[in-house]
């Protein structure tokens, strides 16, 4: 049994480690050929990337014939928003405020995927954000289509209007920035060095030199016009 826990805070980069820190225990049974259960019990505060990242992964196991069994958390918030959002299998009831889980094969475009989120998006978001969010999650299919070889992908969406920011998922199973740099006989040290290298313009397209203006603009955007990080 694999115990979840998850911090309460709103650090998402916090939740995400600890979020792949369950998924290791997870691959770990796996490979033991043990039953996998998942205990969300103790669970009194989840992040949508959170969620994302734990259905991102069942569903991969669900798609090899595994099958999953996880107890539903005691808080009864937590509870009604994973059933809300489709945690786990994903849904295509569209909230007020959100965009719920979806997941799909590589048999279905990523583009027309992500076009349709964006268009539920469009009745949730202010529009203050502009053509941003349109612009980074339109980048984020397009390396995912060209360059991961991914079998299936997850997305989701959430608007927090007190708080005015936008918690965007998207999720795949294919190859990481430092397995392609690897593939390519690119130099790096470690994994941040390669995010990096691929964030200043260095990249696995053929031809002339390095380019990579669409993860640099992507970063520029959400640091500078939508005051991310």
């Amino acid at each position: 049994m694999v115990k979840c826990i998850l911090s309460k805070g709103d650090d998402p980069i916090k939740q995400i480690s600890e979020g792949l820190s369950i998924i290791e225990e997870m691959n770990s049974l796996y490979k033991k050929k043990e039953e996998i259960v998942l205990d969300l019990s103790g669970i009194e505060w989840i992040l949508p990337c959170s969620a994302l990242l734990l259905s991102g992964k069942i569903m991969g196991f669900i798609d090899k014939g595994i099958k999953i069994k996880y107890i539903e958390p005691s808080k009864e918030s937590v509870k009604d928003y994973l059933k809300e959002v489709g945690f786990p299998l994903g849904s295509k009831m569209d909230g007020r405020t959100y965009s719920p889980i979806k997941h799909f094969g590589r048999d279905k475009e990523i583009n027309r995927e992500v076009s349709n989120l964006l268009n539920n998006l469009n009745d949730k978001v202010p529009g203050h954000f502009g053509t941003s969010i349109h612009y980074i999650l339109a980048e984020l299919s397009d390396n995912i289509q060209q360059h991961s070889r991914f079998s299936y992908a997850s997305i989701m969406a959430q608007y927090y209007p007190q708080k005015k920011y936008v918690d965007l998922g998207v999720l795949d199973d294919g190859m990481s920035i430092p397995c392609l740099f690897e593939e390519n006989n690119i130099k790096f040290s470690k994994d941040s060095e390669a995010i990096n290298l691929a964030l200043t313009g260095t990249t696995t397209k053929k031809g002339d030199g390095p380019r990579g203006f669409g993860l640099r603009s992507t970063r520029e955007i959400v640091k500078k016009a939508l005051n991310g990080k």
